[in-house]
């Protein structure tokens, strides 16, 4: 039987002003908007929540990736103002991708205005009975939303560099978050299909400067993934501290910055049971509608057993029940 999931399709951002992550995605990193329009109130309260109403939406794909995308959705009364969450707050957090050139990325953003926490720097990462290298830096975009650039020595394949071998920057290659209860959210992804592929617990001194963290922070990492889905990982962190707990905030179509996953399957009644047997809770139980963000498709909504929120599609005319 293959897997409940097949990847993480796209993180799903919360804004008050399409313009600023637009002209920063779009302007800056290559993104094209790839579909807009309005997602019917009838249908945005059922999927995330009462009162969201009428909500405006954007995709934002990177070369025409199917994955790694970033689904904007404006949000009018939000709960909370925005605010860039720390690596070490408890909930979701910074957005990857891969960049040829580190230095160029930083040297251009920073001149456009884009904060980073520090320049790049280089850190190393135990793998098997090997020490890696890594080079990543953490820039504060618009919004709140946190984008971390990695120059990789050996990387992954990605749909966007695949498709177009001159780009600068790839889709999303991970989306991150620090969850209390790391073998719980372990164990759920696990029975969705996507295991851990790799988990480890490692200090840095280059790591502790890249993410802001007090000195000698141990970190556990752990990248989740499919065996055969998008480029897209999980990338999950536990450490002995957290600094705020904004899982609270963190509501698609009420919330502001990073609020949820989407993650695309074949069999969305098989998910939803998976998702609710390894520990997760039904906020929207599956139906049917037509959305900028997936066309015609079944929709539901999860929370992971962190208070994560995952939003679950399936292509209409797959499996459809």
């Amino acid at each position: 039987m293959s897997p409940p999931i097949d990847s993480i399709t796209a993180a799903v951002v919360g804004v008050t002003d399409f313009a600023p992550l637009t002209d920063f995605f779009r302007g800056e990193l290559g993104f094209a908007v790839e579909a807009e329009g309005v997602v019917p109130a009838a249908v945005a309260d059922r999927l995330w929540g009462e009162d969201a109403g009428d909500v405006e939406v954007r995709v934002l794909a990177a070369a025409g990736a199917a994955t790694g995308r970033i689904h904007l959705l404006k949000v009018t009364g939000p709960v909370a103002p925005a605010a860039h969450p720390h690596t070490l707050d408890l909930g979701l957090a910074g957005l990857n991708l891969y960049t040829r050139d580190i230095a160029a990325s930083y040297e251009h953003l920073q001149a456009a205005g884009h904060p980073w926490i520090s320049p790049p720097q280089t850190y190393e990462v135990p793998v098997g009975e090997q020490v890696v290298e890594v080079v990543e830096g953490y820039c504060l975009g618009p919004g709140g939303v946190g984008v971390v650039f990695v120059e990789p020595a050996g990387p992954r394949p990605t749909a966007a560099w695949a498709a177009d071998p001159e780009r600068r920057h790839t889709e999303l290659t991970s989306v991150v978050c620090h969850v209390p209860d790391f073998d719980a959210e372990l164990a759920f992804w696990a029975a969705l299909g996507m295991p851990a592929r790799y988990d480890v617990t490692f200090a840095s001194p280059g790591l502790d400067a890249m993410a802001g963290l007090p000195p000698g922070t141990r970190l556990r990492l752990a990248f989740l993934s499919g065996r055969d889905g998008g480029t897209t990982r999980i990338e999950m962190v536990r450490a002995d501290h957290h600094e705020v707990d904004r899982r609270s905030v963190q509501r698609p179509g009420r919330g502001l910055g990073h609020t949820a996953w989407s993650a695309r399957t074949d069999d969305l009644d098989a998910a939803v049971a998976c998702a609710l047997g390894a520990g997760g809770r039904l906020r929207c139980p599956p139906f049917t509608a037509t959305t900028p963000l997936h066309g015609t498709s079944r929709l539901a909504m999860v929370e992971t057993p962190n208070g994560l929120h995952v939003e679950l599609w399936q292509r209409a005319g797959l499996r459809d029940r």
